[in-house]
């Protein structure tokens, strides 16, 4: 028996999450799929979209077998903690054999080898990362120029702008981490790569079928959130119904709408209180 695991957000499900599951299905001969899922907040602390009980509803309708839950302390933590919650959430299923993760381009050996770098931190790597932060560089920005230094100088063969590439892309960034922490807990899980297609994480615009969640969140809360008909071909037929209901009953959640509540609350606390 094969066990998938997925770490993921839904906010929402959309063409390119059910294209995943459906991948990863056929590619391993998968048996089941368990996607952890970050709750009501997800990733920067902002509150998700819709509430969790409606995305687990929209996974579930649309390819998984379990959907468990990433707790707000790890789903709203750095890519580094919310990676390694997420691998260790995974690994005390007792029944996660391989987890699925979504990256830029296809090259899983340069990803293990830079997650091997990032976890043994040899002194030369750590002597460019000091150097690089001295300069005021922040730390992402440094911890790249660091690790490009350090394999460009180990193994001359991989191109430049290749590895700069693939420490810039989020999928790819997050990939990473999920290595480390498999390394680093010595998980009993395999990485398995699915390459992702259709629009970036970051595009903003309705491109394709397969646009982005960012997209998707811009249109609903831009365009108003009482006719959603722009956005059936963006989701799976069972996640758009869902979505549909949901926003009969509930407006849509943004950052913007916790900025009163968190502004009154400024406002009343003392000097000593915000020190």
């Amino acid at each position: 028996m094969r066990i998938i695991g997925i770490i993921a957000e839904y906010n929402p499900f959309h063409n390119g999450h059910a294209y995943q599951i459906e991948k990863i299905r056929s590619l391993t001969q998968a048996d089941f799929v368990i996607a952890a899922m970050r709750g009501n907040f997800v990733q920067r602390g902002e509150p998700a979209l819709i509430d969790k009980y409606a995305r687990t509803e929209m996974a579930l309708s649309c390819g998984a077998d379990l959907v468990i839950e990433l707790p707000a302390l790890w789903a709203t933590a750095s890519a580094e903690l919310f990676a390694s919650a997420g691998v260790a959430l995974m690994r005390k299923c007792g029944c996660v054999d391989t987890l699925c993760l979504g990256e830029e381009p296809d090259n899983l050996s340069l990803l293990k080898e830079v997650a091997s770098l990032l976890v043994s931190e040899p002194e030369d790597y750590k002597e460019v990362l000091s150097s690089c932060l001295k300069k005021g560089m922040s730390y992402p920005a440094a911890r790249s120029q660091a690790v490009c230094s350090y394999l460009k100088e180990a193994n001359q063969q991989i191109p430049a702008d290749e590895l700069a590439c693939l420490l810039n892309e989020p999928n790819n960034i997050l990939a990473i981490e999920y290595l480390k922490a498999i390394q680093a807990q010595n998980a009993a899980i395999t990485p398995y790569l699915i390459q992702r297609t259709g629009d970036g994480y970051h595009e903003a615009a309705l491109n394709s079928s397969l646009s982005s969640a960012t997209a998707i969140r811009k249109e609903l809360l831009s365009n108003g959130w009482n006719d959603i008909t722009t956005l059936n071909p963006y989701l799976p037929e069972a996640a758009y119904s869902i979505l549909k209901e949901y926003l009969n009953l509930y407006p849509p959640v943004s950052a913007n709408d916790l900025s009163a509540p968190l502004s009154y609350l400024l406002l009343q606390q003392s000097e000593a209180q915000l020190a």
